[in-house]
């Protein structure tokens, strides 16, 4: 008897918290002080106005929201404008930080292929792009040096009147260290 094979679960994968954080907390910052402003202007102005009836007698209303529904109104769509517009000024200022840096590391890989291996990326922006801005620039250097150190032993091989069996050993060995940059 053979058990029942139980359904394959994909694995979730999340973004980065260090990528996530810095823009979660910007977010929240936005909206805390939207809630604060809102608080504190709205606040003052409906207890003034309920302090208001309850001097004068509230008979004519039904209910206390009769009161406050005008002013509560233009409180709550400045509270919605107050933090959406800066909300969606900040998602669009980091998605072009992002794709700034993102564009450079592009751009230095491009330059990579064009056999400059010396010029820094220069990303600034987010936590996790300049990093990347830095392993790109780190294997970048890593490359070079392994060229320069390939191409001073093709010239010390060419140079030195090495016999023939000796000749082929290195000779294979650097055409190893060649295959590991570019196989």
């Amino acid at each position: 008897m053979t058990r029942p094979q139980r359904p394959h679960r994909r694995k979730i994968r999340y973004v980065t918290p260090r990528l996530q954080g810095g823009a979660a907390l910007l977010f929240t910052a936005v909206i805390a002080a939207g809630g604060i402003a809102f608080g504190a202007l709205a606040g003052k102005v409906l207890r003034r106005m309920l302090l208001s009836a309850a001097v004068r007698g509230h008979y004519p209303m039904r209910s206390a929201f009769e009161i406050v529904r005008d002013p509560l109104a233009g409180h709550l769509a400045a509270l919605f404008a107050g933090t959406f517009l800066p909300a969606a000024a900040l998602f669009l200022f980091l998605a072009w930080s992002a794709r700034r840096g993102i564009d450079r590391v592009g751009q230095a890989l491009r330059a990579s292929a064009d056999r400059d291996l010396s010029t820094p990326t220069g990303v600034r922006g987010c936590a996790e792009i300049p990093r990347l801005g830095e392993l790109v620039d780190g294997a970048r250097a890593e490359t070079l040096a392994s060229l320069r150190s390939i191409r001073s032993e093709a010239e010390n091989l060419a140079g030195d009147g090495v016999p023939a069996e000796e000749f082929r050993l290195r000779w294979d060995a650097l055409k190893q260290r060649i295959r590991g940059i570019a196989p």
